[in-house]
């Protein structure tokens, strides 16, 4: 059972971070320069800072850890690994 729970979430929290990845330019028009929170395929919290959203998010009664929460920039960046 708690494996399932747990299979469930992580497929929810990639759904999500796909969605992050394929609206970034959308997003950018009304969220640039601001943390976005994403649940379900939609912004549920933004704001100036993680620690903001996060306590929209626990206002919310939601769960920051089991949220996508992601950054809004200007341009993509180029991770080196």
């Amino acid at each position: 059972m708690i494996t399932n729970t747990l299979a469930i979430e992580l497929k929810s929290f990639e759904t999500d971070f796909i969605f992050f990845q394929n609206k970034k330019a959308d997003l950018r028009q009304d969220f640039l320069n601001k943390f976005v929170a994403i649940k379900g395929g939609e912004v549920i919290a933004f704001g100036n800072s993680i620690e903001e959203v996060n306590k929209i998010l626990e206002g919310k009664s939601i769960d920051p850890a089991k949220t996508v929460i992601e950054f809004v920039s200007e341009e993509e960046g180029i991770m080196v690994l």
